[in-house]
Protein backbone atom coordinates (compact mmCIF):
# COMPACT_ATOMS: atom_id res chain seq x y z
CA UNK A 1 0.00 0.00 0.00
CA UNK A 2 0.79 3.60 -0.72
CA UNK A 3 0.17 5.90 2.42
CA UNK A 4 -1.46 9.00 1.07
CA UNK A 5 -1.18 12.57 3.68
CA UNK A 6 -2.69 15.46 2.72
CA UNK A 7 -1.33 17.86 5.33
CA UNK A 8 1.35 20.33 5.25
CA UNK A 9 4.33 20.44 3.17
CA UNK A 10 4.16 16.54 2.49
CA UNK A 11 0.30 17.20 0.32
CA UNK A 12 2.17 17.28 -2.67
CA UNK A 13 4.24 14.31 -2.42
CA UNK A 14 1.04 12.75 -0.92
CA UNK A 15 -1.24 13.51 -3.96
CA UNK A 16 0.95 12.05 -6.06
CA UNK A 17 1.21 8.99 -3.95
CA UNK A 18 -2.30 8.49 -3.83
CA UNK A 19 -2.65 8.86 -7.67
CA UNK A 20 -0.31 6.16 -8.27
CA UNK A 21 -2.19 3.73 -6.08
CA UNK A 22 -5.14 4.74 -8.06
CA UNK A 23 -3.38 3.80 -11.46
CA UNK A 24 -2.00 0.03 -9.72
CA UNK A 25 1.41 0.96 -8.55
CA UNK A 26 2.79 -0.39 -5.49
CA UNK A 27 5.10 2.06 -4.53
CA UNK A 28 6.84 5.91 -4.91
CA UNK A 29 9.43 7.27 -4.45
CA UNK A 30 11.12 10.83 -5.53
CA UNK A 31 14.84 11.77 -4.98
CA UNK A 32 16.66 14.66 -6.73
CA UNK A 33 17.53 14.73 -10.19
CA UNK A 34 21.54 14.98 -11.31
CA UNK A 35 24.35 12.38 -11.80
CA UNK A 36 23.80 9.26 -9.91
CA UNK A 37 26.26 8.59 -6.91
CA UNK A 38 26.83 5.12 -8.55
CA UNK A 39 28.07 6.33 -12.17
CA UNK A 40 31.38 5.57 -11.83
CA UNK A 41 30.41 1.75 -11.48
CA UNK A 42 28.73 2.13 -14.53
CA UNK A 43 31.87 3.58 -16.69
CA UNK A 44 33.63 0.88 -14.96
CA UNK A 45 31.56 -2.30 -15.47
CA UNK A 46 31.29 -1.11 -19.33
CA UNK A 47 34.56 -0.45 -19.39
CA UNK A 48 35.35 -3.89 -18.52
CA UNK A 49 33.14 -5.80 -20.70
CA UNK A 50 30.82 -7.26 -18.34
CA UNK A 51 27.89 -6.22 -20.81
CA UNK A 52 28.85 -8.70 -22.85
CA UNK A 53 27.35 -8.67 -26.09
CA UNK A 54 24.93 -6.20 -25.04
CA UNK A 55 26.46 -3.73 -27.52
CA UNK A 56 23.86 -1.12 -27.04
CA UNK A 57 23.95 -0.32 -23.74
CA UNK A 58 27.36 1.45 -24.74
CA UNK A 59 24.85 3.76 -26.16
CA UNK A 60 23.66 7.20 -24.28
CA UNK A 61 26.44 6.08 -21.43
CA UNK A 62 26.01 9.37 -20.06
CA UNK A 63 22.42 9.64 -20.36
CA UNK A 64 22.00 6.88 -18.16
CA UNK A 65 24.47 8.26 -15.59
CA UNK A 66 22.49 11.63 -15.46
CA UNK A 67 18.82 12.42 -15.85
CA UNK A 68 19.36 15.92 -16.23
CA UNK A 69 20.28 15.28 -19.60
CA UNK A 70 17.64 13.67 -20.93
CA UNK A 71 15.06 16.72 -19.72
CA UNK A 72 16.12 20.18 -19.42
CA UNK A 73 16.42 21.25 -15.62
CA UNK A 74 15.43 18.14 -14.51
CA UNK A 75 14.56 18.35 -10.78
CA UNK A 76 13.22 15.28 -9.84
CA UNK A 77 13.64 11.46 -10.47
CA UNK A 78 10.19 9.43 -9.58
CA UNK A 79 10.47 5.95 -9.03
CA UNK A 80 7.86 3.16 -8.78
CA UNK A 81 6.93 -0.17 -8.75
CA UNK A 82 4.99 -2.80 -10.13
CA UNK A 83 4.98 -6.45 -8.48
CA UNK A 84 4.43 -9.44 -10.30
CA UNK A 85 3.49 -13.07 -9.10
CA UNK A 86 6.50 -14.78 -7.09
CA UNK A 87 4.95 -18.29 -8.15
CA UNK A 88 6.42 -20.07 -10.76
CA UNK A 89 3.00 -22.26 -12.01
CA UNK A 90 5.31 -24.16 -13.59
CA UNK A 91 4.88 -28.07 -13.75
CA UNK A 92 8.63 -29.62 -11.81
CA UNK A 93 9.27 -31.21 -15.44
CA UNK A 94 9.45 -28.02 -17.50
CA UNK A 95 11.78 -26.08 -18.68
CA UNK A 96 11.79 -22.82 -16.37
CA UNK A 97 11.10 -19.51 -17.28
CA UNK A 98 11.63 -16.44 -15.21
CA UNK A 99 8.68 -15.46 -13.14
CA UNK A 100 8.56 -12.30 -14.55
CA UNK A 101 8.44 -13.63 -18.19
CA UNK A 102 5.03 -16.02 -17.46
CA UNK A 103 2.41 -12.84 -18.01
CA UNK A 104 2.39 -9.78 -20.19
CA UNK A 105 4.95 -7.70 -21.34
CA UNK A 106 6.04 -5.22 -18.51
CA UNK A 107 6.44 -2.91 -21.07
CA UNK A 108 3.27 -3.17 -22.43
CA UNK A 109 1.57 -2.39 -18.81
CA UNK A 110 3.46 0.15 -17.75
CA UNK A 111 4.08 2.09 -20.52
CA UNK A 112 0.30 3.06 -20.30
CA UNK A 113 0.57 3.62 -16.60
CA UNK A 114 3.40 5.59 -16.67
CA UNK A 115 1.90 7.77 -18.85
CA UNK A 116 -1.27 8.51 -16.92
CA UNK A 117 1.39 9.14 -13.96
CA UNK A 118 2.91 12.08 -15.65
CA UNK A 119 -0.45 13.37 -16.71
CA UNK A 120 -0.84 14.05 -12.64
CA UNK A 121 3.20 14.55 -12.10
CA UNK A 122 2.72 17.66 -15.42
CA UNK A 123 -0.20 19.70 -13.89
CA UNK A 124 -1.84 19.93 -17.51
CA UNK A 125 1.35 20.59 -18.82
CA UNK A 126 2.84 23.01 -16.57
CA UNK A 127 6.07 21.08 -15.85
CA UNK A 128 7.84 18.73 -18.18
CA UNK A 129 7.66 15.05 -18.08
CA UNK A 130 9.61 12.15 -19.31
CA UNK A 131 8.89 8.47 -18.50
CA UNK A 132 10.92 5.36 -19.09
CA UNK A 133 10.74 1.44 -18.63
CA UNK A 134 13.97 -0.65 -18.41
CA UNK A 135 14.88 0.04 -21.94
CA UNK A 136 15.62 3.65 -21.67
CA UNK A 137 18.66 5.32 -20.57
CA UNK A 138 18.62 6.19 -16.92
CA UNK A 139 19.96 3.61 -14.26
CA UNK A 140 16.63 2.76 -12.58
CA UNK A 141 18.08 0.87 -9.81
CA UNK A 142 20.09 3.75 -8.55
CA UNK A 143 17.13 5.85 -8.90
CA UNK A 144 14.86 3.44 -6.90
CA UNK A 145 17.75 3.04 -4.46
CA UNK A 146 17.96 6.90 -3.91
CA UNK A 147 14.61 7.02 -3.50
CA UNK A 148 13.70 4.72 -1.11
CA UNK A 149 11.79 2.39 -2.96
CA UNK A 150 14.76 -0.32 -1.38
CA UNK A 151 18.29 -1.23 -1.22
CA UNK A 152 20.33 -2.18 -4.29
CA UNK A 153 21.00 -6.49 -2.94
CA UNK A 154 24.04 -7.91 -3.60
CA UNK A 155 22.39 -9.73 -6.58
CA UNK A 156 22.05 -6.35 -7.76
CA UNK A 157 18.23 -6.23 -7.63
CA UNK A 158 16.44 -3.66 -5.37
CA UNK A 159 14.90 -5.02 -2.28
CA UNK A 160 11.92 -3.81 -0.62
CA UNK A 161 11.79 -5.03 2.95
CA UNK A 162 7.67 -5.78 3.10
CA UNK A 163 7.37 -7.24 -0.34
CA UNK A 164 10.65 -8.90 -1.49
CA UNK A 165 12.19 -8.13 -5.03
CA UNK A 166 9.41 -9.57 -7.36
CA UNK A 167 8.91 -6.68 -9.22
CA UNK A 168 9.28 -3.95 -12.00
CA UNK A 169 10.96 -0.38 -12.12
CA UNK A 170 9.47 2.74 -14.00
CA UNK A 171 10.85 6.02 -13.82
CA UNK A 172 9.92 9.39 -14.77
CA UNK A 173 12.04 12.55 -14.81
CA UNK A 174 10.40 16.04 -14.54
CA UNK A 175 11.55 19.77 -14.14
CA UNK A 176 9.00 20.02 -11.27
CA UNK A 177 10.85 20.25 -7.84
CA UNK A 178 9.23 17.61 -5.54
CA UNK A 179 9.73 16.66 -1.87
CA UNK A 180 12.41 13.65 -1.91
CA UNK A 181 11.58 10.57 -0.52
CA UNK A 182 14.39 9.05 2.53
CA UNK A 183 16.52 5.94 1.15
CA UNK A 184 16.21 3.33 3.40
CA UNK A 185 19.33 1.24 4.99
CA UNK A 186 21.15 -1.98 3.33
CA UNK A 187 19.81 -4.65 4.88
CA UNK A 188 21.14 -7.41 3.03
CA UNK A 189 23.93 -7.73 6.14
CA UNK A 190 27.02 -10.40 5.85
CA UNK A 191 24.20 -12.96 3.78
CA UNK A 192 26.01 -13.93 0.60
CA UNK A 193 23.06 -16.77 -0.99
CA UNK A 194 23.04 -15.36 -3.91
CA UNK A 195 26.46 -15.29 -4.82
CA UNK A 196 26.65 -18.99 -3.49
CA UNK A 197 23.54 -20.21 -4.98
CA UNK A 198 24.63 -18.92 -8.58
CA UNK A 199 25.58 -22.09 -10.23
CA UNK A 200 27.77 -19.94 -12.80
CA UNK A 201 29.59 -17.38 -10.63
CA UNK A 202 27.61 -14.84 -12.47
CA UNK A 203 28.04 -12.38 -9.01
CA UNK A 204 31.24 -12.12 -9.54
CA UNK A 205 31.29 -9.58 -6.65
CA UNK A 206 28.70 -8.15 -4.31
CA UNK A 207 26.17 -6.04 -7.00
CA UNK A 208 28.41 -6.49 -9.91
CA UNK A 209 27.26 -8.90 -12.35
CA UNK A 210 29.12 -10.28 -15.29
CA UNK A 211 26.69 -10.47 -17.98
CA UNK A 212 28.72 -12.91 -19.91
CA UNK A 213 28.42 -15.73 -17.27
CA UNK A 214 24.71 -14.81 -16.58
CA UNK A 215 22.14 -17.43 -17.79
CA UNK A 216 19.41 -15.01 -18.15
CA UNK A 217 21.74 -13.03 -20.79
CA UNK A 218 22.43 -16.03 -22.73
CA UNK A 219 19.11 -17.01 -22.88
CA UNK A 220 17.75 -14.21 -23.75
CA UNK A 221 20.39 -11.62 -25.33
CA UNK A 222 22.64 -13.58 -27.00
CA UNK A 223 22.38 -14.73 -30.45
CA UNK A 224 23.47 -17.72 -32.03
CA UNK A 225 25.14 -20.58 -30.89
CA UNK A 226 26.19 -21.24 -27.76
CA UNK A 227 29.81 -21.51 -26.39
CA UNK A 228 31.21 -24.99 -25.34
CA UNK A 229 31.26 -24.51 -21.52
CA UNK A 230 28.00 -22.75 -21.68
CA UNK A 231 25.50 -24.36 -19.05
CA UNK A 232 21.49 -23.37 -18.53
CA UNK A 233 20.99 -25.49 -15.73
CA UNK A 234 17.16 -26.28 -17.10
CA UNK A 235 16.36 -22.46 -17.75
CA UNK A 236 14.64 -22.26 -20.90
CA UNK A 237 14.64 -18.07 -20.29
CA UNK A 238 15.84 -16.02 -17.86
CA UNK A 239 16.78 -16.84 -14.43
CA UNK A 240 15.35 -16.73 -11.12
CA UNK A 241 17.93 -18.40 -8.67
CA UNK A 242 19.41 -15.32 -7.00
CA UNK A 243 15.47 -14.24 -5.81
CA UNK A 244 14.58 -17.74 -4.83
CA UNK A 245 17.43 -18.27 -2.35
CA UNK A 246 17.18 -14.51 -1.49
CA UNK A 247 15.74 -14.60 2.47
CA UNK A 248 13.96 -11.45 2.00
CA UNK A 249 11.91 -13.62 -0.92
CA UNK A 250 11.72 -16.70 1.79
CA UNK A 251 10.41 -15.36 4.97
CA UNK A 252 6.73 -15.95 6.29
CA UNK A 253 6.31 -12.11 7.09
CA UNK A 254 6.70 -10.87 3.58
CA UNK A 255 3.42 -9.38 2.46
CA UNK A 256 1.65 -10.36 -0.90
CA UNK A 257 1.05 -7.48 -3.16
CA UNK A 258 -1.82 -7.14 -5.29
CA UNK A 259 -0.82 -8.23 -8.92
CA UNK A 260 -1.97 -6.51 -12.30
CA UNK A 261 -4.47 -9.02 -13.93
CA UNK A 262 -1.92 -8.85 -17.18
CA UNK A 263 0.67 -9.88 -14.93
CA UNK A 264 -0.76 -12.98 -14.13
CA UNK A 265 1.31 -16.47 -15.66
CA UNK A 266 0.06 -17.67 -19.16
CA UNK A 267 0.49 -20.84 -20.71
CA UNK A 268 4.39 -22.24 -20.77
CA UNK A 269 5.85 -25.41 -23.27
CA UNK A 270 5.37 -28.35 -20.88
CA UNK A 271 8.21 -29.65 -22.11
CA UNK A 272 11.36 -29.18 -23.95
CA UNK A 273 10.51 -31.71 -26.80
CA UNK A 274 7.12 -29.44 -26.82
CA UNK A 275 9.28 -26.30 -27.55
CA UNK A 276 11.68 -28.18 -30.49
CA UNK A 277 8.15 -29.24 -32.17
CA UNK A 278 6.53 -25.59 -31.98
CA UNK A 279 5.98 -24.06 -35.30
CA UNK A 280 5.69 -19.89 -35.40
CA UNK A 281 1.96 -20.43 -35.02
CA UNK A 282 2.22 -22.58 -32.13
CA UNK A 283 4.87 -20.81 -30.43
CA UNK A 284 2.77 -17.30 -30.41
CA UNK A 285 0.15 -19.13 -29.35
CA UNK A 286 1.77 -19.64 -26.19
CA UNK A 287 4.18 -17.11 -26.00
CA UNK A 288 2.46 -13.94 -27.75
CA UNK A 289 2.35 -10.43 -25.94
CA UNK A 290 4.98 -11.91 -23.62
CA UNK A 291 8.83 -11.27 -22.69
CA UNK A 292 9.78 -14.66 -23.98
CA UNK A 293 9.43 -13.39 -27.92
CA UNK A 294 12.18 -11.40 -27.39
CA UNK A 295 15.01 -14.71 -28.25
CA UNK A 296 11.90 -15.04 -30.82
CA UNK A 297 11.35 -19.31 -31.81
CA UNK A 298 14.77 -20.05 -33.26
CA UNK A 299 15.95 -18.72 -29.97
CA UNK A 300 14.00 -20.47 -28.13
CA UNK A 301 14.67 -23.90 -29.97
CA UNK A 302 18.34 -23.40 -29.15
CA UNK A 303 17.76 -22.67 -25.36
CA UNK A 304 15.42 -25.96 -25.50
CA UNK A 305 18.48 -28.11 -27.71
CA UNK A 306 20.80 -26.88 -24.80
CA UNK A 307 18.89 -28.36 -21.75
CA UNK A 308 18.23 -31.51 -23.30
CA UNK A 309 21.86 -31.27 -24.22
CA UNK A 310 22.95 -30.45 -20.52
CA UNK A 311 20.31 -33.32 -19.13
CA UNK A 312 21.89 -36.39 -21.28
CA UNK A 313 25.58 -35.40 -20.10
CA UNK A 314 24.46 -35.28 -16.51
CA UNK A 315 22.44 -39.15 -17.33
CA UNK A 316 25.77 -40.40 -19.33
CA UNK A 317 28.88 -38.89 -18.33
CA UNK A 318 31.19 -41.06 -19.91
Amino acid sequence: MIPATDNGENSELGDLKAAALRIGFHSLGVARAGESPHAHRFREWIDQGMHAGMKWMESNKERRCDPTLTVDGAQSVIMVTLPYPDDPELPESAPKVARYARGRDYHKVMKPMLKQLCESVSQNGKWETWYCVDSSPILERDWAELSGLGWIGKNGLIIDEEIGSWFFLGGIVTNRPLPTTPAVMDRCGTCTRCLDACPTSAIIEPRSIDAGKCISYWTIEHRGEFPENTKLHGWLFGCDICQEVCPWNQRPARLKPVIHPELKPGKSADTCKEVLDLNREGFLDIYAGTPVTRTRLEGLKRNAQKILQEENREEDPS
